[in-house]
């Protein structure tokens, strides 16, 4: 069965990454307060940015890429070796099991929007995105690394909760149109209505695994249970006597043009989003994202395993003595022990469509002016996947000291780590704006430290940015540019 999920595990994630051609939560929390990148409306709807046209370079507008870690970091894994081996890196279990929460979550995320469009009419602004998504996430409790870790002395007489394994891939298509409405001068609402077409996806339905240690010791229970959906292009399932799966094969050419662009798996979501003048230097914001599900129904299948194998030991008694007539290998006794093992840990499958969620964002912050051309803002966000919920708080600085250079600063506790200080910059050349942010600069200082690692970045055309009435540029929070005849205001 471990060969069996491994196999089935790292191929779906294997091919969800290559859709991209190889490139703990999705965080974008520094972008969402910079209102001058169009992209910030991609996490609030009701956003509307200050030009009146924007459109984003094609299939430049936004790439981004996301790594997140709940609990360790690359150096809690591999450290440096002391001794003989003090040239060498080595594995320490003992550093990355003391990094541990109860349950861990590692998940990774790249998204590449093909185009991107965004029209002002009066009171409205409307947008367009097309966007190619791969998300992936894997979690695991603490309990079953130190079992691996320490054994089973400490666990005589009582049983030994693994818990389960979280194993969720997702590649999808996205066609979102949004519109925003301003209703009054306090008041902007948004709504963004997604279409999704699914390319492929893993989702553990349910897992659950414990050992049970007799207290003699000499008694070992494994029980195991899983529920595996997979949306995947399988060429071919081997069974055995029982109708058990005996192997699963692919083959890479079943992953072609008609595979990445099928419209069998369709699902819908919305985003919802406002934002709230408290006072002529105060603004709320608040969004809920992804609220839907793709109901997957090409190349649908359901893996099942529930077992329990026990374990009294292995007969080695006739591997001592290589002239004994009954002589067996070491080697013969432990695959043996390997097939009793199988055997009760048999999967099955069915064939069917099934629907997964999407991990929903909720985002609540506002920003406070504290001089013409800098505001400080606060941002909170959680998600939701899978009844687990993970939470983050941002506080940032954004300032526009030259009308078309704006910068952002950011601190964020996530992922149980306090290092994480962000950056933006936005640059705008004549009608061409190049931006680029990140939630932890420190990845790329010290990349082994890191838990947190993402950047987004692109291009956008930005038009109709100067209002002929006020004369100055929409697209900067600079102090109105005053007529040498007559100031705008006294």
């Amino acid at each position: 069965m471990t060969r069996l999920l491994t196999k089935i595990s790292l191929t779906g994630l294997l091919l969800v990454i290559l859709t991209f051609n190889g490139i703990a939560q999705k965080v974008n929390n520094t972008l969402y307060l910079m209102k001058n990148v169009p992209q910030s409306n991609q996490l609030n709807p009701a956003i509307q940015p200050e030009c009146k046209v924007f459109v984003g370079f094609p299939a430049l507008s936004s790439i981004y890429f996301n790594y997140s870690n709940s609990s360790f970091a690359y150096d809690d894994v591999i450290t440096d070796g002391t001794g003989i081996r003090s040239d060498s890196l080595v594995v320490n279990v003992n550093r990355f099991h003391d990094a541990l929460k109860t349950t861990n979550f590692v998940s990774q995320q790249f998204e590449l929007t093909l185009l991107a469009v965004g029209v002002r009419a009066k009171d409205y602004y409307f947008t367009l995105d097309v966007i190619e998504k791969e998300d992936s996430r894997f979690s695991f409790d603490k309990e079953m690394i130190s079992f691996l870790k320490d054994g089973n002395y400490d666990y005589r007489g009582r049983t030994a909760n693994w818990g389960g394994l979280g194993v969720d891939a997702n590649a999808y298509h996205e066609i979102a149109l949004g519109v925003s409405k301003k209703i009054n001068d306090k008041w902007t609402v948004g709504v963004k209505g997604k279409m999704l077409f699914g390319i492929a996806n893993l989702h553990m339905n349910e897992s659950d695994m414990s050992v049970y240690t007799s207290l003699s010791g000499d008694e070992v229970i494994l029980n195991s249970k899983h529920r595996l959906r997979a949306s995947i292009p399988i060429n071919q399932i081997s069974y055995d006597a029982n109708g058990f799966i005996d192997d699963i094969n692919f083959d890479g050419d079943d992953f072609d043009e008609d595979f990445f662009l099928n419209t069998d798996n369709k699902g819908f979501a919305v985003d919802l989003g406002m934002s709230y003048q408290m006072d002529e230097k105060t603004t709320l914001y608040a969004s809920v994202l992804d609220i839907g599900a793709i109901n997957w129904k090409s190349n649908g299948y359901e893996f099942v395993q529930d077992g329990s194998f026990t374990y009294n030991g292995a007969d080695w008694s006739q591997s001592g003595n290589s002239n004994d007539p009954n002589y067996r290998e070491i080697e013969d006794v432990f695959d043996d022990l390997v097939d009793d093992i199988e055997d009760e840990f048999r999967v099955s499958d069915l064939v069917g469509s099934y629907a997964v969620a999407l991990p929903t964002k909720i985002y609540l912050g506002g920003t406070h002016q504290i001089h013409k051309k800098m505001n400080v803002g606060a941002l909170s966000r959680t998600e939701i996947f899978n009844g687990k919920v993970q939470s983050s708080l941002t506080l940032s600085a954004n300032a526009r000291f030259l009308r078309n250079l704006s910068t952002s600063l950011s601190y964020s506790v996530l992922n149980n780590s306090y290092t994480n200080i962000g950056f933006g910059l936005a640059a705008k050349l004549g009608p061409l704006q190049f931006y680029t942010v990140t939630d932890n600069v420190i990845a790329a200082i010290k990349p082994n430290g890191a838990q947190l690692a993402n950047v987004r970045f692109g291009f956008n055309f930005l038009f109709g940015c100067k209002n002929k009435k006020k004369k100055w540029d929409e697209c900067s929070w600079s102090e109105p540019i005053r007529n040498k005849k007559k100031p705008l205001y006294k």
